[in-house]
């Protein structure tokens, strides 16, 4: 069938006519299943208890927006939920830093599902476990959520309901599962496997009755695999003393805290080791750090390296451009018998210096930590084996804290100097630590280090 004529009519009025039955006709043409599909689809029935629960929720969450004192300017968002009737509300630390931090620079409002907004002042935080306590202004005999009861713990695959507003676009509802504590980190943490988006940080994440179970906290930049705050560290905060002055005083008190538990948790026992080439390592505790093995040995070169780097999941959020609380180390073992003795030295040389604190170019102080301070020696490690004494170069680095007073970073880099064609070096790096402290975590590491072949 002949749609449109194949000789157009002369004159521009009757052309548009001319083309706007043509292209009538080509539509009317189509088949109908084509153009009602869109129409007659399915919809996918939303979940019921979703539903139930997000109905029932929407009167007990809060947006929390950070704002600038001198223009009112929005700098952070973040979500909360009431637990109280008086207008006592939870949220994340992270959402609320620049409150502790910069108190005569910023402010807080609570915005509420139906638009009606006001005050936040704060009451208590936690930087360990990211959870801070506020009370949200004109809010009285306010709907609020309950606490799941801690004689009911939760159960591998049970069903778990996060809210918050995702990206600044409204409040919404993720449905997920638990899925169990994370594995070799320093303080529980639950596993939601569901949606979590920035924005959400600080939401309730509810069972199927709507009580809390936890607090919506970070992602893993891995699909649907999220991070949950557990109620016990919830239920610790809510029942804590009020303190008065809630600045950075509190900060390092609670650092101070954390730096405790995590030196005694990593030296509880010795360093367990692990062989390196012909070396021993120090890899710690299987159970807190998390392990990885690299190697570029090929046929085609005529040198290889192979290397172990573990870390410690035990950062804490100070701010946007700081963290802190955590341990990191690597060794690297690397032989280079066929390119001699004087071309592996600058080799290895170079590998030392450009693991130190010098040699990365962090030598200005910035807002958090002091210019550093270096001293470098040579460190012998006592005779192991029939190879002898392992003689390390070694170079130590410490930064002060400037806000968190009695605080320091620590870096250690070592390198073998007494191989004319093979060593390995060995770095740590430990934040946010006392001086004695890091002290004995760098002399445990060094220990677990050796030449043994």
């Amino acid at each position: 069938m002949q749609l449109c004529p194949s000789r157009p009519e002369r004159g521009l009025s009757s052309m548009m006519a001319q083309a706007a039955a043509c292209v009538a006709a080509l539509v009317l043409a189509l088949p109908h299943a084509t153009t009602n599909a869109a129409e007659t689809a399915p919809l996918p029935a939303p979940s019921p208890t979703g539903q139930r629960l997000f109905d029932s929720a929407r009167d007990k969450l809060v947006q929390i927006r950070i704002l600038t004192r001198a223009g009112s300017s929005q700098s952070t968002v973040g979500s909360g939920f009431l637990i109280a009737p008086d207008g006592t509300a939870l949220t994340n630390y992270h959402v609320i830093s620049l409150l502790v931090l910069e108190p005569q620079r910023y402010r807080a409002e609570y915005v509420r599902v139906d638009g009606k907004r006001g005050e936040v002042s704060l009451l208590g935080f936690d930087v360990i476990h990211d959870l801070a306590v506020v009370k949200l202004d004109q809010i009285n005999d306010a709907p609020h959520f309950r606490l799941r009861p801690d004689a009911s713990p939760l159960q591998q695959g049970e069903k778990i309901f996060s809210l918050g507003n995702p990206l600044d676009l409204g409040f919404a509802i993720s449905e997920g599962t638990y899925n169990g504590l994370v594995e070799r980190r320093l303080y529980d943490t639950i596993h939601f496997t569901g949606a979590l988006n920035p924005g959400m940080s600080g939401g309730p994440a509810l069972d199927e009755a709507g009580r809390v179970i936890g607090v919506n906290v970070a992602g893993t930049g891995g699909e649907l695999a999220n991070l949950l705050v557990p109620l016990r560290y919830v239920s610790a905060l809510i029942a804590a003393p009020r303190v008065k002055a809630l600045d950075k005083t509190v900060i390092a008190t609670q650092l101070t805290q954390h730096q405790d538990a995590m030196v005694k948790a990593l030296l509880a026992k010795p360093f367990p080791t692990q062989g390196l080439g012909p070396t021993t390592v120090a890899v710690g505790d299987d159970k807190l750090l998390r392990c990885w093995g690299q190697s570029n040995a090929k046929p085609d070169k005529p040198y290889r390296s192979e290397s172990i780097s573990c870390n410690l999941q035990s950062n804490l959020y100070i701010d946007q451009s700081f963290n802190t609380g955590w341990v990191s180390w690597n060794h690297t073992y690397r032989n280079a018998d066929k390119l001699g003795a004087l071309r592996f030295s600058g080799w290895h040389a170079r590998s030392l210096a450009a693991a130190s604190v010098l040699g990365a170019g962090n030598q200005k102080p910035t807002r958090y930590l002091s210019r550093p301070h270096c001293h470098e020696d040579f460190v012998t490690r006592p005779v192991t084996t029939t190879s002898g004494a392992t003689v390390f170069r070694a170079n130590v680095c410490v930064r002060a804290h400037r806000e968190f007073v009695g605080l320091f970073d620590m870096t250690i880099n070592a390198a073998t100097v007494d191989h004319s064609t093979e060593g390995f070096t060995s770095n740590m790096d430990v934040r946010g630590v006392t001086f004695e402290n890091g002290n004995r975590l760098v002399r445990a590491f060094l220990e677990g280090s050796s030449w043994t072949k």
